[in-house]
């Protein structure tokens, strides 16, 4: 009950923090929809590092033939196959640089699992009840609070109309799908890395096995969730606060001794790419909108694009 209690303080915190930071700085609801669109036709819009790297070009758009801003239209889960097509065609969209950024990402993880063992032991020193109190209350960010955070969005965005707080939450349901429930239960299932309470090492590697520590799903589901806020709330605070708590909840894994840091690392990476580029791609699909004209002496359709 208390975990409940804290998640629904939490929640509305969130969205009513958020809002009033860009209220408090005058933004433009759509502003960064907008930025976002013309970004993407000079094919600069950032979609792979959390230092907002550009990897290939996103792939045209075809209009939807309703608007997708409500969770139980279907046409809102035909856009979520298009997030799923769109992040895993991304790579047939990379040029040279963007193949030279995931390499150094992948050289990095995999410079910190050859240091797994030891920066598992430092943390394992370091751990105390204080610390361990702290994280624990946190660690839910990546699982049940995430949830109580998007359903409040949601809610928010129906009750006051306020279109970027629902949106922000259709986001964030769909690159949670996309970056949890396929992309890393699929590396889990496909690697079986070994958990560190298995007490058999950083390498204990069985495919297809049911061992699944590789790579972290709650900080997969975190940073996927910071990323998508980070995109639609566009201000230094909101990126801060959120990615400054995905990593919490990735630290409080480690503290857990549930993951090794490569592990939590690759979760990272996995939730911060599928986020933003779940947000930037449906962002140009909202400029499109396509409607029937029926009138006395006329049968058509209309298409219309906002920028």
């Amino acid at each position: 009950m208390r975990r409940l209690v804290f998640a629904f303080i939490v929640a509305i915190a969130t969205v009513v923090s958020v809002r009033a930071q860009t209220d408090l700085l005058h933004t433009d609801p759509w502003a960064r929809h907008d930025s976002a669109i013309a970004s993407e036709d000079r094919h600069d819009v950032p979609q792979f590092t959390m230092a907002a790297e550009t990897l290939g070009t996103p792939s045209e758009v075809s209009p939807l033939a309703a608007p997708v801003e409500d969770l139980f239209k279907k046409n809102y889960w035909f856009l979520v196959i298009l997030d799923t097509k769109e992040v895993f065609t991304a790579p047939a969209r990379w040029d040279t640089h963007d193949w030279l950024v995931l390499g150094g990402i992948a050289a990095g993880i995999g410079t910190v699992a050859a240091f797994d063992e030891d920066i598992e032991h430092a943390i394992r020193g370091a751990r105390n009840n204080t610390i361990t109190n702290i994280f624990d209350n946190i660690q839910p960010l990546g699982n049940e609070y995430a949830i109580g955070i998007v359903g409040t969005f949601y809610l928010y965005g129906e009750i006051f109309k306020d279109p970027r707080a629902k949106t922000t939450a259709l986001d964030a349901i769909s690159a949670s799908a996309i970056a949890s429930g396929i992309v890393t239960n699929s590396f889990k299932y496909v690697i079986g890395r070994g958990r560190p309470t298995d007490g058999k090492g950083a390498y204990n590697f069985r495919p297809f096995s049911g061992q699944d520590s590789f790579s972290s799903g709650h900080t997969t589901e975190a940073f996927a969730l910071a990323s998508v806020i980070s995109e639609h709330y566009d201000t230094p605070w909101v990126q801060v606060t959120s990615y400054g708590l995905a990593s919490a909840v990735g630290y409080a894994r480690l503290n857990n001794n549930r993951h090794w840091p490569s592990d939590v690392l690759a979760g990272a990476t996995i939730g911060t790419f599928v986020g933003k580029t779940v947000v930037h791609f449906n962002a140009r699909h909202r400029q499109v909108k396509v409607q029937p004209i029926v009138g006395p002496n006329i049968h058509g359709v209309e298409m219309s694009l906002a920028w």
